[in-house]
């Protein structure tokens, strides 16, 4: 018996979740983008319903049309960035690849799809300095200590903000300074923290438990002892870098950014690096190798005979 596409989508979305490990979120995305792919398939007539399994009308052709609409600002379907259409081919490319290992096309059309030149931009970071005035004496006031806590190991671990929410405080180890965060595809890592940290974090611990109505395992939760949510986190983040920055960039990755930078900046190698940000390959850890004032001034004053 075959199977209708939107069959075909759900074992899909099935394989990432449960043989790929995917993040729920992730699964989800993929599930809008190729849904989206069909809605289009449908309004242009390749395809005359969900039931309609000839997947096989959707050859190359129709996907390069597909994706230059979703480029061309003048078409329905054109309100898309060059990172977002990226992200999109990636999904169909993943999905035509599964239908063909299956056997379910029988021709792997997505092959030939090209992904947009992006325009590579910079990260946004603090400088050392303005992380050291907010997390300094002036700004100690106006942090609670659940606030400074999470900044503290942010910028001291590099963790993303699901990494951060979901973190268990029995993953703490305040005496080895290291914590245990489950990251991108369930793939678990050992994140080492510095000792200011740890201050931040045994004066948290020490409400923590006053709060803890609820009795969750979540090292992070409000005052109502419920689970932190990003939007709360966010939130928190940007009112408080506001303090030292003018930037219009003022989320938990920018602290992301920063410890990255920072590290690079004062000569860690960037193997280590890409380790501890979690990261797959080495090509996403080098968009922190770009040449910053600070690095530049260092270099010069090491290796100049007259600096």
């Amino acid at each position: 018996m075959n199977k209708s596409s939107d069959e075909h989508i759900e074992e899909f979305l099935n394989y990432l979740k449960f043989n790929r490990n995917y993040s729920e979120n992730t699964v989800i995305s993929y599930g809008n983008d190729l849904r989206q792919l069909f809605k289009y398939a449908r309004k242009s007539g390749a395809v005359i319903t969900n039931e309609d399994t000839a997947h096989d009308k959707l050859d190359l052709i129709f996907l390069k049309t597909f994706i230059a609409e979703l480029s061309d600002p003048f078409k329905r379907e054109g309100k898309y960035t060059k990172k977002t259409i990226s992200r999109k081919i990636s999904v169909i490319k993943s999905f035509y690849k599964f239908l063909y290992k299956n056997k379910y096309i029988s021709k792997n059309f997505s092959s030939s799809l090209i992904f947009p030149k992006l325009n590579k931009k910079l990260p946004s970071i603090l400088s050392e300095s303005e992380l050291n005035k907010l997390l300094g004496e002036k700004y100690l006031t106006e942090l609670s200590i659940l606030d400074k806590t999470i900044i503290e190991l942010f910028y001291s671990t590099g963790i993303r903000l699901s990494e951060l929410i979901n973190l268990k405080i029995h993953n703490v180890d305040l005496t080895g300074r290291t914590i245990k965060v489950k990251g991108k595809g369930s793939k678990e890592r050992i994140v080492p923290f510095g000792s200011e940290a740890e201050k931040s974090l045994r004066n948290y611990i020490q409400i923590r438990d006053i709060c803890n109505v609820n009795g969750i395992d979540n090292l992070f939760m409000d005052n109502a002892g419920k689970k932190l949510y990003p939007m709360k986190v966010n939130r928190m983040i940007k009112k408080n870098l506001s303090l030292v920055t003018q930037s219009s960039k003022r989320s938990p990755h920018v602290l992301r950014h920063s410890f990255a930078t920072h590290l690079l900046d004062n000569g860690a190698d960037i193997r280590a690096v890409k380790d501890l940000l979690g990261h797959e390959s080495l090509s996403t850890t080098q968009v922190y190798t770009h040449i910053t004032p600070e690095r530049l001034k260092k270099v010069y004053k090491q290796a100049h005979p007259r600096s």
